[in-house]
C-alpha cells in the first residue's frame, strides 16, 4: 500500500510543474483568494483589461465593453458627474484613445 501511495505522489509531483505553465493564459490569482480570467490578446492588438483601466483613469466608473471590432474598442460608463458616457480606444498595441463622447456637449447641428 505504501508503494502505491509513493508512486501516486511521485506521479503528481511530476505533473504539477508541467501543468503550471499552461495556467499562464487563463485563471490568474491575485494572491488574496480571488481569481480572474485573463487571456492575452493577439500580437499587435489592444489588451481589453488595459483599455478598461485607461477608461477608469480617464474618469469613468462601472466601465463595460459595449463594442469591439478589428479597429476599435468602445466602453461605456459613468463619469464623475454621474452622466453616462463613452470612450473609444484603437485596437492596436498600447490602446491609444481615439474618441471620447462628452455627454454635456450638444449634438452637432444638421
Amino acid at each position: 500500500m505504501k508503494s502505491a501511495f509513493a508512486a501516486a505522489l511521485a506521479f503528481i509531483a511530476v505533473l504539477v510543474p508541467v501543468a503550471a505553465p499552461a495556467q499562464a493564459d487563463g485563471w490568474q490569482s491575485n494572491g488574496r483568494g480571488t481569481s480572474t480570467w485573463h487571456v492575452s490578446p493577439s500580437l499587435g492588438q489592444c489588451n481589453i483589461s488595459q483599455a478598461r483601466n485607461r477608461a477608469r483613469r480617464a474618469g469613468f466608473d462601472r466601465v463595460d465593453l459595449v463594442y469591439s471590432d478589428e479597429n476599435v474598442l468602445t466602453f461605456r460608463g459613468l463619469t464623475a458627474a454621474g452622466d453616462r458616457g463613452e470612450i473609444s480606444f484603437g485596437n492596436i498595441r498600447g490602446c491609444p484613445e481615439v474618441g471620447f463622447a462628452d455627454p454635456r456637449q450638444a449634438p452637432p447641428p444638421r
